[in-house]
């Protein structure tokens, strides 16, 4: 049933225009594919597309049943013949990028994937759920958490759309999707199938408190917090995820828990900017450079820290310091909105009003760029 589900959400056949030959193939293609005759429809699609390359159904479908053998360096080829003919088809994209995935050339794999998520695949949803689950899992790996959970909430997101009668609990069977969650949430640069066994009851209530998150289920959420905490203080995440839950509602108590994710986790720069954005928002300065200080030298190399540090010299209304900050975030961060943004600030603050109007420039066109991006 699943081969059907993604070949035949495929493209129309179309009369073919190259004789009887040809369609002769393609019939038969299609009848061995609906007979669930494998290996005779694959041979028969590659007659087909050979006679004519530029049959988008047929390299769609001989991708398809190739993938489904587990063949997939010779699927990505067939994708990839697609794509050539179809340079705005987001499932053919999407699939090379599955198919990469699978070849553990997981750099090409998330440029395909993020392609194909750019284009749209939402016409087939066990495709698109696939997408954006690997895509996940891949800027988890790659040390990019929030797009990771970005990604996540969209997956569960159209889950629940789909089953609007399914509660919470139905929709976190989905253990590989839990799971993707509790890596992106504790921030562990890995695949799942990278994560050590002793490790994996740690992941799932991770995920599953992370994905009640996702549906916006507060009550059932805390509840699994507080269990997660319990059961796994000692771990490092672990306070910084229930931190980040609380701090909107509860700021007190989210600091507590930063603090405790700094005992647990003595290097961790990201509960210490946690803290000094809290302690900037709220006018505790000294508490606030103490953490961002601490920060940029736990993590000289991270734009982040820089990026905090900046914002809090800026509140201090230091230009000269908050210069020196912002230009670190942007060399480290090029590509980044925030950086450029907060450059931009620096400078108007430091009356430097032509380059402070460049910087805003750059920040604008990187912010239309993610957004198209779906970042």
């Amino acid at each position: 049933m699943l081969l059907r589900i993604w070949l035949l959400a495929g493209l129309a056949l179309a009369p073919g225009l190259l004789g009887q030959s040809f369609e002769d193939l393609a019939a038969r293609a299609r009848q061995a594919l609906e007979a669930e005759q494998v290996d005779r429809a694959i041979d028969l699609y590659r007659q087909a597309t050979g006679l004519r390359p530029d049959w988008d159904e047929g390299w769609w479908r001989l991708g398809g049943l190739l993938h489904y053998k587990g063949r997939y360096a010779q699927a990505r080829d067939a994708y990839t013949r697609l794509v050539g003919v179809d340079p705005k088809s987001g499932p053919g994209f999407a699939m090379i990028g599955l198919c990469e995935f699978e070849l553990k050339h997981y750099e090409g794999a998330l440029v395909a994937l993020e392609q194909g998520l750019r284009l749209g695949v939402s016409s087939n949803p066990e495709l698109e759920r696939d997408a954006l689950l690997r895509d996940a899992t891949l800027h988890s790996r790659f040390g990019q958490p929030d797009i990771a959970l970005k990604r996540l909430d969209e997956a569960i997101g159209r889950a629940a759309a789909a089953n609007p009668a399914a509660g919470s609990d139905k929709l976190l069977e989905d253990s590989e999707l839990v799971d993707a969650f509790g890596i992106a949430a504790l921030r562990i640069p890995k695949l799942p199938s990278e994560v050590e066994p002793a490790r994996a009851a740690l992941v799932r209530k991770a995920g599953r408190a992370q994905a009640l998150v996702a549906l916006h289920d507060w009550v059932a959420a805390g509840a699994e917090f507080k269990e997660l905490t319990a059961a796994f203080g000692n771990e490092p995440g672990v306070h910084y995820m229930r931190g980040v839950f609380v701090l909107k509602e509860h700021p007190a108590d989210a600091l507590a828990e930063f603090d405790k994710e700094i005992q647990v986790s003595p290097k961790e720069p990201d509960a210490r900017l946690q803290i000094a954005l809290e302690c900037l928002r709220s006018g505790d300065y000294d508490r606030a450079r103490k953490n961002a200080a601490e920060a940029v030298a736990l993590a000289p190399r991270y734009f982040v820290a820089h990026l905090v540090s900046a914002r809090l010299w800026l509140a201090l209304e230091d230009a000269d310091k908050a210069l020196q900050e912002a230009k670190i975030a942007v060399e480290l961060a090029e590509d980044s909105p925030d950086a450029h943004l907060t450059l931009s600030q620096c400078y108007a603050l430091a009356g430097r009003t032509e380059e402070a109007e460049g910087e805003r420039a750059k920040f604008q066109r990187l912010k239309s760029a993610a957004q198209a991006s779906g970042q």
